[in-house]
């Protein structure tokens, strides 16, 4: 019952309908379609120009959504780089994939993943990665032509990974080759992923006045638990809004870089029909329950709600309310170009519930995991269960109910037995951990330079 939650099978159907506009071929073009996956790390919805922020932080994504879908209540699979990113590759909740919920000293064993399935209906394929969590040691690589994992230290922040510039330059190169076969590309920006140090002119975008402000005390830690994580600290910036408008300026920087990469996908040759499909890791705390500038120890709406933004042949631009999730990344690009989604798969194609013709959405639970909490949503109502105690936490098997609110705020419910079941079965489940992984100290430098490895959070 909990792998798909009561709706595997008729949305299994639903996922055989056409596709608004695009004729009954299984979903896709008359011509193989280019596919495009773009993945920002640590970018909250609410920082989007499109997702109501009041800054100019995203020109090129709310120019690029007014020719799109905007789903406005996307959930990722977890608050943690390497978890969210193999349910995006593998249409697995973070319990059933063998990363878990694990950041960095764990490997993707035998579940498909999308680039395999690409390549198997012969796609060229390619990936382009800038978080050295994401390097082809845990496995992410598989199904890959061109797995570009080639780190350094950045100029931008001093730190091991590469910045949106430098990851364009190697995408677009890619991008811009001849080929006679259709491709898929994932390209994944670490921007903007502290240290907050984007390069001129994008260091800071202009921020609304925040009045009695009070200085925040550097951390010997990455937890950001009432302080400035140490990876964060910025030398004579105290102030949390000056650290906002620098966070704010990575988005303007990584903004430019989607720009660019979207360009060169669209003008590829020869020319083919391009579904694209933009979304993000998971976000960042700006100072909710006592928390700033990190993440990993939450699986609240300002860690776990990111954009999600869909072009395909077909769609007509759009804005949609209902919940989806990063486990529905997988069907709904392969059913995009009109190939068979994989039976392991949990997610659902959200291009057949966009027609017109369809008026049922999917009544179901989605899941954020960070291993010590569990958040599962359901539409509006957010049920968290702490597992483990923590910085910042409540005693272990304790539950709250939310609600989410339109306005992107969350209040207090009373509690919902309903969820109970359902949850407790889900967190019931041992995920298949291969932890063979092993960490270098030359390695686990450059990630605590990032706030990673942390033993408090373990992100």
């Amino acid at each position: 019952m909990i792998e798909g939650f009561g709706c595997t099978r008729a949305l299994a159907v639903m996922a055989a309908v056409c596709w608004l506009g695009t004729g009954c071929t299984g979903g896709a073009p008359d011509a193989p379609p280019n596919v495009l996956l773009v993945t920002l790390d640590t970018l909250r919805a609410d920082y989007i120009g499109t997702y109501g922020f009041e800054a100019e932080t995203t020109p090129f994504i709310d120019a690029l959504a007014e020719r799109s879908v905007v789903f406005e209540r996307a959930i990722a699979a977890s608050a943690r780089t390497a978890p969210s990113h193999a349910s995006i590759l593998t249409s697995r909740w973070v319990r059933y994939h063998s990363i878990g919920h694990v950041n960095g000293t764990t490997r993707l064993l035998d579940e498909p993943t999308l680039a395999e399935q690409f390549a198997a209906a012969g796609y060229d394929t390619a990936a382009f990665v800038s978080n050295p969590l994401l390097t082809r040691r845990i496995g992410l690589d598989r199904g890959f032509d061109v797995y570009d994992d080639e780190l350094s230290v950045s100029a931008r922040s001093g730190v091991v990974e590469r910045d949106a510039d430098a990851t364009s330059e190697r995408a677009e190169a890619w991008l811009g080759a001849e080929r006679d076969k259709p491709w898929f590309a994932w390209v994944h920006f670490q921007d903007p992923h502290g240290p907050y140090t984007a390069p001129p002119p994008f260091e800071r975008v202009e921020l609304r006045a925040q009045p009695d402000e009070v200085p925040l005390p550097p951390l010997s830690n990455p937890s950001g638990y009432k302080g400035i994580p140490d990876y964060q600290v910025l030398e004579g910036v105290h102030l949390p809004s000056e650290y906002r408008s620098r966070y704010a300026g990575e988005i303007r920087y990584v903004d430019a870089a989607v720009g660019r990469i979207v360009a060169a996908a669209e003008n590829s040759s020869p020319p083919r029909p391009l579904v694209l499909l933009l979304t993000a890791d998971h976000g960042e705390s700006l100072g909710e329950y006592g928390f700033w500038f990190a993440h990993g120890f939450t699986t609240m709406p300002e860690q776990t709600h990111v954009p999600l933004v869909l072009m395909a042949p077909g769609l007509k631009p759009q804005r949609r309310s209902e919940l989806v999730h990063h486990v529905d990344i997988l069907p709904t690009l392969l059913h995009a170009a009109g190939l068979p989604v994989p039976e392991t798969a949990q997610g659902v194609a959200l291009g057949p519930l966009l027609s017109e013709a369809l008026d049922a959405w999917p009544d179901r639970i989605v899941f954020a995991d960070i291993g010590t909490e569990v958040g599962a949503f359901q539409q509006d109502r957010m049920v968290r269960v702490f597992l483990f105690f923590g910085i910042g936490r409540k005693d272990p098997s304790s539950w709250e109910h939310w609600r989410w609110e339109s306005d992107g705020s969350m209040t207090r419910r009373e509690e919902d037995m309903t969820l109970r079941a359902p949850v407790s079965e889900y967190i019931a489940r041992q995920p298949p951990l291969n932890e063979t992984v092993k960490i270098d100290p030359a390695q686990a430098k450059r990630l605590r330079a990032l706030g990673y490895l942390d033993p408090e959070s373990n992100r």
